[in-house]
């Protein structure tokens, strides 16, 4: 809590004229009584912890303007100076305290005298202190109970009251405790008065309003500990002002320059000559598989490069040049040049914290982003606050992509060669390759996201190769960025796909990233077509091209380990998952940031609880492997892992090597599952002692192979696609076996229905 001049001044002022605290006047000056804050709303902690620490004293407390809760007239004078000192606010108060003395001799009675009207404009000092000297309420009827009853269940319940309370440090979580307490005192010392009042408001805002201020005063006097506990728990969670970690970066004068356009603008290839001329440079790619393109390209045109990504180090010898992912990019190491590519992605809800890390805290004379205009004013307003220069280049596609507005009519004989169909689900992409290869001549490759990145390149080559009968690309979004495709013409199959929690339409970001993936320049299609199967989904298409880049207000942040380790210092008896919850709930965040997604850490770290003998940093490491927390099997095996690092013993792969290629789709998700449990050994050697993973070489071999395997298996694929979590196959019901009969009601209801639909038929 603030204890300055200003803070002191009042105080005496509250105790000398009985005027409000300075708490209550913060309130008041925050959230004005002529705007009030509906119940209805969801308020963050965030946003109310922002307000309370960002609002400049001079803008919080204005001394004209607020509304005494003493009884004192409200005086609707402008804002004062921003230069307060004490003798201004003495003048203030002075003047306040003449109106406060000129009330009516009725108005000063004691809160257990007189009518209930005057109880609204006594002071929440005293009559938290008439209650807390009182030795017992009065009682009262049985409607007046349950009206009381009623209002204390709501104001326990209040977001706008939960959120108020963080002014005092009363966290989300305790509020209801504190509300509780409060209701019981409430009511065991409540005159009369005071009970009507309270009565006559009845649930509602009005209620909460008048209750808040009293509970201020018992929360200060009855839970100091927890108070002060919970100040020290948000200054823990301070993510305020991120640029501010990175103190190097900030004594350095950078240089940004935003490539900014669409796909199949040059901006990636202009960022990535001034790479290569660098003396020294570094290269921050969203994916695995773009890191490698890029380190195979630069080492191919002569400039020495290494690469490095969460599975693999590659030192090339006399290497001035890195690629690497952009999780894996040092802040400490000092660059000539940086580029860091798909710069929107720090508006991603699950990985931006790492484009944002990187923009932040590169330290690099030039830093070149390529991405979308979707982040431009962003990163205008994060360059104001690192001080850094901004120079945006702005590209134009080179080819303009064009929308054929004859469909494929819903049938994929209308297929053609260079065709990509794009699909969101895996079980999509493996029916619409059988239905092409089955009713047409074409043959098809397959990328979707659960391919390894060498896998991906296969059928990537396999496609872009005029040579082969494979002239049909089928794919899911993972084709948007990080693969070089000659795509004529991208065909979605549907414009919808599951999130996670329901089916919802394809932003239409991600639609133009895609469609855009069609006609690249240097290419046999310099023009790109765009299209979709039904005709019911093209209106979707054009508005989505149509539509301008929606401009991003956020972007991510995740705390360092260290910061999660300052915060458990302030807790004690807590799981990894519950720090991971209580630091969401708590953290302070500015208003340009957001605190990204963090269920699939939580998800591996309610699985590892079992695991003793595991320190903090151990578990947060665990947690960010990269792991499908979908696959059972790919679950089982980290948790196996962990188990073993925790008892100090060799972490082996315990994994036998599939004998061949998949001959069915469950054997292909085996494929699939095998390399992400190789990946996911290969992660963790990086990331702990190389004496607890010391397989690492035969994880390297096998993750070789598998990815292999599933090329080949991939390219004769003709199966009908299976789920990771299918259930066991329901046997086929054998003649003169045991069948259970049908609910008779069922029977009734279904001859009824026959009944009336016949006689519909016969009306008819």
């Amino acid at each position: 809590m603030a204890r300055g001049n200003i803070t002191s001044l009042l105080r005496w002022c509250s105790s000398k004229h009985a005027i409000s605290r300075i708490r209550v006047l913060l309130l008041n000056a925050q959230y004005p009584e002529s705007n009030p804050i509906p119940n209805s709303c969801n308020y963050s902690s965030s946003s109310c912890l922002n307000s309370i620490y960002h609002t400049p004293l001079e803008k919080s407390l204005n001394f004209a303007s607020v509304k005494l809760y003493s009884g004192a007239a409200e005086n609707d004078s402008s804002t004062i100076d921003h230069e307060i000192n004490e003798d201004d606010a003495v003048a203030e108060f002075e003047s306040l305290e003449s109106v406060h003395d000129n009330r009516p001799a009725g108005d000063v009675e004691s809160v257990n005298s007189g009518s209930s009207v005057h109880v609204a404009s006594r002071d929440p000092v005293e009559i938290y202190r008439m209650l807390r000297d009182a030795e017992k309420g009065e009682k009262r009827t049985r409607a007046d109970w349950d009206v009381l009853v009623e209002i204390f269940r709501g104001f326990a319940k209040s977001p706008w009251a939960t959120n108020q309370a963080l002014a005092i440090f009363i966290g989300a979580s305790f509020f209801p405790t504190a509300a509780h307490k409060f209701r019981n005192f409430f009511f065991k010392k409540c005159p009369a008065n005071a009970g009507k009042y309270l009565v006559s408001l009845g649930p509602g805002l009005e209620a909460e309003k008048f209750l808040f201020p009293v509970f201020v005063e018992f929360c200060l006097e009855e839970f100091p500990d927890e108070i002060k506990r919970f100040q020290s728990m948000i200054g823990s969670a301070d993510l305020t002002k991120p640029h501010t970690w990175f103190p190097f970066a900030r004594a350095m004068k950078r240089k940004i320059i935003y490539h900014c356009g669409p796909t199949n603008s040059g901006k990636t290839h202009n960022a990535l000559q001034q790479f290569m001329e660098a003396k020294k440079g570094v290269y921050c790619s969203p994916l695995r598989l773009l890191a490698m393109e890029v380190f195979d390209k630069v080492n191919a045109l002569g400039v020495y490069c290494s690469l490095h990504t969460g599975q693999e180090k590659k030192i090339v010898p006399f290497s001035n040049h890195i690629a690497c992912t952009v999780e894996m990019v040092s802040t400490d190491d000092l660059f000539e040049v940086a580029v860091v590519d798909e710069i929107q992605m720090m508006a991603d809800p699950c990985r931006g914290y790492a484009w944002t890390r990187a923009l932040l805290g590169l330290k690099a004379d030039e830093i070149h982003l390529c991405g979308d205009p979707s982040v431009l004013n962003i990163v205008r307003t994060i360059c104001s606050e690192t001080g850094d220069e901004l120079v945006e280049r702005h590209n134009e596609r080179f080819k303009p992509l064009v929308v054929e507005a004859k469909t494929l009519l819903g049938d994929l004989r209308n297929v053609r060669s260079g065709d990509c169909v794009v699909a969101f689900s895996r079980r999509e992409i493996f029916e619409v390759k059988m239905a092409i290869e089955k009713q047409t001549k074409h043959r098809c490759c397959v990328i979707y996201g659960a391919l390894p990145p060498e896998t991906r390149r296969q059928q990537a080559s396999l496609f872009n190769d005029q040579d082969n009968e494979f002239d049909v690309l089928v794919a899911s979004d993972a084709i948007g960025m990080g693969l070089n495709l000659n795509i004529r013409r991208t065909v979605f199959y549907n414009l919808s796909k599951y999130n996670g929690d329901r089916i919802v339409p394809v932003p239409a970001s991600q639609v133009k990233q895609i469609a855009g993936r069609a006609g690249r320049r240097g290419s046999r299609y310099p023009e790109g077509l765009t299209t979709t199967l039904h005709e019911e989904d093209l209106d979707y298409l054009i508005e989505c091209l149509k539509q301008p880049f929606e401009e991003v207000k956020k972007v991510g942040l995740f705390p360092f380990f260290e910061q999660v380790e300052l915060f458990a210092g302030q807790l004690s008896d807590v799981t990894f998952c519950q720090l991971l919850e209580k630091f969401a709930e708590n953290c302070r965040l500015d208003g340009s940031y957001f605190l990204c997604r963090h269920d699939h850490i939580k998800k591996v770290a309610n699985m590892l609880e079992k695991v003793q003998g595991l320190s903090l940093e151990d578990r947060f490491n665990f947690c960010f492997a990269p792991v499908n927390i979908r696959d059972p099997k790919a679950m089982y095996h980290l948790l196996r892992f962990a188990s073993s690092y925790s008892q100090s013993l060799p972490v082996s792969i315990a994994m036998g090597m599939p004998k061949g290629s998949a001959r069915n789709d469950l054997e292909l998700l085996d494929l699939e599952t095998k390399h992400q449990v190789c990946s996911m050994y290969l992660w963790l050697s990086h990331q702990f002692k190389e004496e607890t993973f010391p397989y690492k070489k035969k994880a390297e071999a096998m993750a070789t192979s598998i990815a292999e395997l599933l090329g080949e298996s991939l390219t004769k694929a003709c199966w009908k696609p299976e789920s990771r979590q299918a259930g066991k196959p329901k046997s086929e019901k054998r003649d003169g076996s045991y069948e259970r009969p049908q609910s008779l009601i069922k029977i009734f209801d279904k001859r009824r229905q026959e009944v009336y639909d016949y006689s519909e038929k016969v009306a008819a």
